[in-house]
């Protein structure tokens, strides 16, 4: 079991969100959702993940507190991931 300071420390990470629900894209290894435009502004993934993105994904889900989540945890996700919203299917391109 983690100590409450082991699962603050992730909590804490900024919270990150499209700027629309048009023109999305989907990290292939995290899942992470962001616009094109955002992708586009990123060097890499807010997660540190070295995969490209893909408009091919289907099914969101908002991730509060990615420690806490067993959806996160059931989809394969780290616990040390931004909140955010997260694909919940990515097909590669």
């Amino acid at each position: 079991m983690q100590s409450e300071s082991e699962m603050s420390e992730y909590d804490e990470k900024k919270f990150i969100l499209p700027k629309s629900t048009k023109d999305l894209k989907a990290c292939q290894q995290c899942g992470m959702v962001l616009t094109v435009e955002q992708w586009n502004r990123e060097v890499e993934c807010p997660n540190s993940c070295n995969a490209s993105q893909t408009k091919l994904f289907s099914g969101m889900i908002c991730v509060l507190k990615p420690s806490q989540s067993w959806v996160m945890r059931k989809l394969g996700n780290p616990k040390n991931i931004h909140p955010g919203l997260y694909a919940i299917d990515v097909q590669a391109d």
